[in-house]
């Protein structure tokens, strides 16, 4: 995952041309950022395809993105005890869970208002083992005798997780306000800003059905059929020349329809749900 995205990144870069030092005062088009943020709960549709035993879709189920761990900053607590401690491994961490985005915008020198960008989202849902939600269930039983009916969920999932990660790797469109220009930044103090985005998602299911033995699910699904996208409102604070903050609203809708089985066994994994986040992150301006 990490190796694809860094080359991603890396080639929007080597698209840009910097401008040179004798136009320090111009207009800045390129912004490279990174973010945290907070998810609301989804209401999901799930489908289970496994042969031989059910096809069923259960409806409006309510999963959860456990977003304060390790907590809700920018700069996380659990990275400054770690990197004292010598833990590593867990200060990055806490730059990664559960919720981070980086995105990297350029804006047109000719129209400085729009830009296209390249925007990278991780962010979790959970069903919780041992689940006591009463869902609506259609779909079809093992002997192909149709099922419209209501029961607890765990009766059929023991648990149901994108444990690491639904993973928007996104193309955007941006459109932003240039307010309160100076001399020294041309850009504006504020900005506010719009942007659309659309692409593929990267999810990491983790399924494990009632009375198996074994998860059905636990890998990385790179599959046609999984996609999403979203809208971002938000604003930016730039005081400096090369380093602004933004606070941002955003909208995303997931479409999971190329999961399956990955312990030998055929089986398909459905799933779409909307998201709300409140973001809030720094960036390099350059």
């Amino acid at each position: 995952m990490g190796q694809i995205l860094f080359a991603i990144f890396y080639t929007a870069f080597s698209m840009i041309s910097i401008a040179p030092s004798s136009a320090s005062h111009d207009i800045q088009l390129n912004y490279f950022e990174y973010n945290r943020g907070l998810s609301s709960p989804v209401i999901a549709q799930i489908r289970i395809g496994y042969p031989g035993y059910f096809d069923y879709t259960f409806h409006d189920v309510i999963m959860y993105d456990y977003s304060f761990f390790p907590d809700n900053s920018i700069i996380p607590n659990a990275f400054i005890d770690n990197l004292f401690s010598g833990d590593i491994v867990g200060a990055v961490k806490a730059f990664t869970e559960p919720y981070y985005g980086i995105r990297f915008y350029h804006f047109f020198k000719s129209s400085p208002n729009i830009g296209w960008g390249i925007e990278f989202i991780h962010f979790k849902v959970f069903l919780p083992g041992g689940s006591l939600q009463n869902v609506h269930i259609t779909g079809t039983d093992g002997d192909g005798n149709s099922i419209d009916t209501y029961d607890i969920i765990s009766n059929y999932i023991t648990y149901f997780n994108v444990s690491h990660g639904v993973n928007h790797l996104s193309f955007s469109l941006v459109y932003r306000l240039m307010l309160f220009q100076t001399e020294k930044i041309k850009s504006g103090i504020l900005q506010p800003y719009v942007s659309l985005s659309f692409g593929i998602c990267i999810p990491h299911p983790e399924l494990k059905l009632a009375e198996t033995e074994e998860r059905q699910a636990y890998s990385y699904q790179l599959e046609f059929g999984n996609f999403g996208g979203g809208i971002n409102l938000g604003f930016r604070l730039q005081f400096l020349r090369h380093l602004e903050f933004y606070f941002e609203y955003k909208f995303t809708f997931t479409w999971l329809y190329g999961m399956h089985f990955d312990n030998g066994q055929e089986g398909e994994i459905d799933a779409s749900f909307t998201s709300n986040h409140f973001v809030w992150g720094l960036g390099l301006v350059f």
